[in-house]
């Protein structure tokens, strides 16, 4: 299961990398490989993603819901 999020004005995928299971955001545009901390992690052109290890407490709690209230994310990677 995945979830669709706000982070830094963006609408990213919040789920777990398919090849380790590691909690990320995913892109759902090809112009958010710009953004901060996104790694490129597939063989595919398409496959990018911020690992959420590599976000401060600060930038994590950026990480919203569709309509902007603030998620505890950790809890919401139990239900992915």
């Amino acid at each position: 299961m995945e979830q669709k999020v706000l982070y830094k004005g963006q609408v990213l995928i919040l789920t777990r990398f398919w090849a380790t299971g590691e909690p990320c955001l995913w892109i759902t545009d090809p112009q958010q490989i710009g953004m901060p901390k996104m790694e490129f992690v597939g063989g595919y052109p398409g496959e990018y993603c911020i690992f959420l290890k590599n976000l401060t407490e600060t930038e994590l709690a950026q990480i919203t819901s569709m309509d902007g209230f603030p998620l505890d994310v950790m809890k919401e990677l139990d239900n992915i």
